[in-house]
């Protein structure tokens, strides 16, 4: 009898924890193991790396776009032959030529752009929305790993849990194994109900099996994304709760596939604006200055030079092709603003989905706290009674496989409980690992 009340006190002991986790997580803050394995991952993992790389590419476009502001300066070093030349003769021998043979020319040219009506404004404003665009997409990487990481580290702490249930039945069924074959000894049990235990111990075995080759799957899954097969020390679903009761509007500003598609939006309309900007005319300054020769009257020699000038070029015909350009900006632009609507449509909806799961999982939790007592004293009272004589091995069986199935649910509605809250966090954007 003290053996059986071990066992069940022990039942009792691993799932305490369970039930005081609903009421102290709500305003606990993420856990330094989590953190740790979160900001681990994010120097290992190569999607991280490669959007990095992107986001600096982003980076010199910017100052590539500023560069059209800048002057232009170029050298050139040109020689020409020409034969023949004009020329007049003179008599007596002269003869008057009025450009020579060998020209050179060498010169510095600049080209200055004084007034684009706006072209290189919108190039920048389009260069600088996808640099934002290229840090966003850093940030949301950051946080589907960090959502993998969390619902990898949480499964394992489920796993984890499930194999101990697992270990506490099978050391209650050996147990009540053992006490068949004694009365068994004494003609008071048969061999069936030794091989009924034996079938119960043997399928226990099985589940116990499949939990743990979940296991080993969750250490490779943790490996690839952090590099370390870490399992977690404690044993708690401790995620934290977003504690903000304003979840639309947080979302609505934080969330990273809502960000990308106002991004979107802006880049497309300031190609709009560039396109537009394409039937203005380019006002810029021109200047040179260097040495050549041709000069009247001797024309042989290099000579110092230099021209000032402004070119204004306008556009006047070019096939139609800058009104299909602006056409097709328009259509960009409306198209990414009915993708911005659908992706908070989207968001709206997967708040929604869960929300309900959270709520659905906090109420089976405190469902589930009856049915674990009722079960304990039920497999007590069953196992007293079996040694008294009173009942049936099946019912022996039947009390532990009730007692097993309710702590795997309740395992398991805490788990679902804690994954909700995981994806719940994406969808705000909510950077737990950073608080």
């Amino acid at each position: 009898m003290k053996k059986n009340l071990r066992t069940t006190n022990l039942m009792k002991k691993i799932f305490l924890p369970f039930f005081v986790f609903v009421h102290a997580a709500v305003c606990a803050q993420t856990n330094s193991e989590l953190k740790s394995l979160i900001s681990q991952s994010f120097n290992y993992f190569p999607r991280i790396q490669e959007l990095q790389k992107a986001s600096e590419v982003s980076a010199l476009r910017v100052k590539q776009a500023w560069s059209n502001y800048q002057p232009v300066i170029s050298g050139i070093g040109q020689y020409n032959y020409i034969t023949p030349i004009s020329h007049k003769d003179l008599g007596l021998g002269g003869d008057l030529k009025f450009q020579p043979n060998n020209n050179y020319n060498f010169n510095i040219g600049i080209t200055q752009p004084i007034w684009d009506f706006g072209k290189t404004n919108a190039q920048i404003a389009k260069a600088k929305t996808d640099l934002l665009s290229a840090t966003t997409n850093i940030e949301q990487a950051r946080a589907q790993v960090a959502a993998q990481v969390a619902s990898v580290y949480y499964s394992m702490i489920y796993l984890k849990k499930a194999i101990a249930v697992e270990d506490t039945i099978l050391s209650f069924l050996n147990e009540n194994k053992k006490v068949v074959e004694n009365r068994m000894k004494h003609g008071d049990a048969l061999q069936i109900d030794r091989a009924n235990i034996q079938s119960n111990i043997d399928l226990e075995e099985n589940r116990k099996v499949d939990f743990v080759n979940q296991l080993q799957k969750q250490k490779a899954l943790m490996e690839y994304t952090v590099g370390t097969a870490s399992v977690p020390t404690g044993d708690e679903f401790d995620f934290p709760l977003f504690a903000d009761t304003q979840v639309a509007d947080y979302a609505k500003q934080n969330n990273y596939d809502v960000r990308l598609a106002t991004q979107r939006t802006l880049a497309s309309e300031m190609d709009l604006k560039y396109a537009e900007n394409s039937r203005l005319p380019l006002l810029t300054f021109v200047g040179g200055t260097g040495y050549r020769n041709g000069y009247q009257p001797n024309i042989q020699p290099l000579i110092f030079n230099y021209a000032l000038g402004v070119n204004l070029s306008v556009p006047i015909y070019n096939a139609g092709k800058t009104n299909q350009n602006i056409r097709i900006a328009q259509s960009t632009v409306q198209a990414n603003q009915l993708a911005a609507k659908t992706v908070e449509n989207n968001l709206r909806r997967d708040l929604a989905q869960v929300q309900a799961d959270l709520f659905s999982n906090e109420s089976r939790i405190k469902n589930s706290q009856g049915q674990v007592n009722y079960a304990s004293e039920a497999l007590t009272l069953t196992q007293s009674r079996y040694q008294q004589g009173v009942a049936t091995h099946l019912d022996l069986l039947n009390a532990s496989s009730n007692l097993e199935r309710i702590l795997l649910n309740q395992i398991q509605y805490q788990y679902q409980l804690c994954t909700a809250r995981i994806e719940q966090a994406r969808l705000l954007g909510w950077k737990y690992w950073a608080e």
